[in-house]
């Protein structure tokens, strides 16, 4: 089984992001709006992307994470926020 785990320096812990016992990789965190926002490939059914929110003290507020794209995601995904908006780029098929 893999897990995602974010190591926030301010809690000196840390704690799973995504469970499930398939294929998670290639997380990216940025932060924004008081938030952590954690996205990654889940190739469990030939590609997707995830993404889950998590507050300050570590709780994850997107357990299950929530799904954003299917298709053959290689290469993970890369996020950038500019404090109000983000943008998300992957790779797909190439």
């Amino acid at each position: 089984m893999i897990a995602y785990h974010l190591l926030v320096i301010l809690l000196a812990a840390d704690f799973p992001i995504c469970q499930h016992s398939e294929f998670q990789y290639y997380p990216s965190v940025v932060f924004a709006e008081s938030t952590y926002y954690v996205f990654w490939s889940d190739l469990t059914f030939g590609g997707s992307i995830y993404a889950a929110r998590v507050r300050q003290d570590g709780t994850v507020l997107d357990s299950d994470g929530r799904f954003l794209y299917h298709g053959v995601t290689t290469h993970g995904v890369n996020a950038a926020s500019d404090g109000e908006n983000f943008l998300t780029v992957f790779r797909d098929s190439c």
